[in-house]
């Protein structure tokens, strides 16, 4: 496999791209929030290296090898990166939060994962580069992505988010190359077979590294300033928060009864 000049550039920018976001999560300490996020980040950077060298230097089945193997704890992180935005959005009200609604959500993820799994399964296996295993993990993985991003989204006034918190910027950032990705996917799954089959199917893999270093350089963008504090929660939150604590003090009031 000999990478091309477009590949050459992109990878460029994506060296640089990392490079600056990892520094940029150093400097802002980002770490102390968003741990599994900067560990994330920082694999992609040491990674990168490697996925160049042996498309220099193997063939394209070798590389199609090392790169899977190579995603594989990069998707492990991602689902941590998911789970971390998930527990930063709901910290300030974690306390507030009974057992069965973390359980709730908890298992709405999974669905939603189950779900994704299903659709990804439908995609065509006879793809050029990447073997089927690969097409399934990666659309569930974004699937995951967009349905984080629009539950954050869809709660984030009540919980007291705007667009400038870093939370939601990174829920952003993952879910636009989310979309990319599913675009792309879904593409390359139903491309026929043909003389431009080839070239099609790299300017569409072409389309989702640019996909991710859009997100990239926008999360360099997001963290390098610094984050809007939330806003007080709204009435509805509040009200909410309100009747868990009562329910949950009156739960607490009958059991000690009960053992009385």
């Amino acid at each position: 496999m000999h990478p091309t000049s477009i590949d050459t550039i992109l990878w460029l920018l994506g060296i640089v791209g990392e490079v600056l976001l990892v520094t940029i999560l150093l400097f802002r300490r980002s770490y102390r929030i968003f741990p599994i996020f900067c560990a994330w980040a920082l694999l992609l950077l040491l990674t990168e290296p490697t996925f160049y060298w042996v498309s220099l230097k193997a063939s394209q089945a070798t590389y199609d090898k090392v790169y899977f193997a190579l995603n594989f704890p990069q998707y492990l992180l991602e689902a941590g990166v998911l789970a971390e935005i998930a527990l930063n959005v709901t910290s300030p009200v974690k306390r507030s939060l009974s057992k069965p609604l973390m359980i709730a959500f908890a298992t709405s993820m999974g669905l939603i994962a189950i779900c994704g799994f299903l659709v990804a399964a439908t995609l065509n296996a006879s793809t050029l580069a990447n073997p089927r295993a690969f097409m399934v993990i990666n659309t569930t993985m974004a699937i995951l992505r967009l349905a984080t991003f629009l539950l954050i989204a869809g709660f984030s006034q009540v919980l007291g988010l705007n667009w400038k918190n870093h939370v939601l910027q990174l829920a952003s950032g993952l879910a636009f190359y989310a979309i990319i990705t599913l675009i792309v996917d879904f593409s390359q799954s139903h491309l026929w077979a043909g003389p431009n089959y080839a070239s099609e199917f790299f300017a569409l893999d072409h389309l989702r590294i640019a996909g991710y270093l859009c997100a990239l350089y926008f999360w360099c963008y997001a963290f390098a300033k610094k984050e809007a504090p939330r806003k007080e929660f709204s009435p509805q939150m509040t009200k909410f928060l309100v009747s868990i604590s009562g329910s949950t003090k009156r739960q607490r009031a009958v059991l000690a009864r009960t053992r009385n």
